[in-house]
Formats: structure tokens, sequence, C-alpha cells
């Protein structure tokens, strides 16, 4: 059994060593994305006539999150399809523990995936009220620094729901394949760090 399971671990280390250096230490790409939210915020919040102009952006980044939230509910139900149908040969072959565990950790990057969407969603939501007031209403300056909360909330979210997706795919591919899935996750580090995240 050990022989099939620590490929799954080594995967979910890289994961979790990914997700702790993004916590600790945000790429350097949702920094600057941070700080764009904020500007584009701040410039609309200056200019008179641009609520709709405001809504409608923020529509848009809801309309991308709730795409990656439907995106996360196929996908886990596609991944649990594709490793129920080795089911019976993981049985045979006395893996099924190895199957049901490999499972599991694709369900839990699927479902983080679609509550860190969810949460994105709300964030956008919140912001695009702030958004939609009056520039030159005393209450949009009352509330712009919940906006640009929510609007930085909401971009640490969707980046998150996007990479946990991202993850799935080394995880699934270890339940087939063993060392496809440590390949494919080592590659996955690599674009992470050296084009996504830059």
């Amino acid at each position: 059994m050990y022989e099939y399971i620590w490929p799954m671990w080594v995967t979910l280390g890289l994961a979790l060593a990914y997700f702790a250096k993004q916590w600790l230490r945000p790429a350097r790409a949702t920094r600057v994305h941070d700080q764009l939210r904020q500007d584009w915020l701040q410039a609309i919040s200056d200019s008179k006539g641009t609520e709709v102009l405001g809504v409608q952006t923020i529509r848009n980044s809801l309309m991308s999150c709730t795409m990656t939230a439907t995106t996360a509910t196929l996908a886990l139900m596609g991944g649990v399809s594709l490793l129920h149908s080795s089911w019976a040969e993981a049985a045979t072959n006395g893996r099924a523990e190895v199957l049901q565990l490999h499972t599991l950790a694709v369900l839990v990057l699927l479902g983080l995936s679609f509550i860190s969407s969810m949460l994105a969603a709300r964030q956008w939501h919140h912001a695009g009220f702030v958004a939609g007031m009056p520039t030159d209403s005393p209450l949009r300056a009352q509330w712009l620094p919940l906006g640009q909360t929510s609007l930085r909330r909401a971009g640490h979210f969707y980046a998150l729901a996007v990479r946990l997706l991202m993850w799935c795919v080394p995880m699934v591919l270890v339940g087939l394949q063993p060392w496809l899935g440590l390949v494919s996750a080592v590659l996955l580090v690599v674009v992470l760090a050296t084009g996504i995240d830059r």
C-alpha cells in the first residue's frame, strides 16, 4: 500500500508548501494586482459618472468567479467518476484504501476551490455596492475603505480558488498514474513560480 500512497503525500506536500508560501509572502503578481484594484477603485471614485463602469467591471469579475465555481463543481463530479471507474480494479489489486484517499484529496481540493470562489463572489458583491454609489456622495467616501478591503479580499479568494483548481490536476493524475502525477505537480510549481505568479 505504501508504494501507492507516498506520491499522493508528496503531491499534497508540494501543494501545501506552495499555499503556505503564498499565505506568508504572496507572489509579486498578487501584490501588483492588489494595488491595481485599489488604484482602480480610487480612480473611478475620483471621476464623476463612472458608477456604471465600476459596477460593470465588478460584474465581469463576479461572472469569472462564478465560472470558476461552476468548473470546480463539474470537475468535482468528473473527478469522482474518473477515480471511481478504477474502483473494481483497485479492489482486486488491494488498492481500494489508496483510491479512497486519492478521491478524498481531490474532493477536498475541489470543495475548497468552490468555497473560495463563493467567498470571492461575496466580496465582489460588497465592492459592487460601493462602486455603484454616486461618486460625489459623502457615503461613497465613507464606504470607500470597505470597498477597497472587499476588492483585496475578492482578489485573494479568487486567486486561491483558481490555484486550488490547478492543483486538482496533479492530484487526479497521481490517483491514476503516480509518476505522471508527481511530474505534473513539479511542472505546476515551475509554471506558477516562473509564469503565473510573476
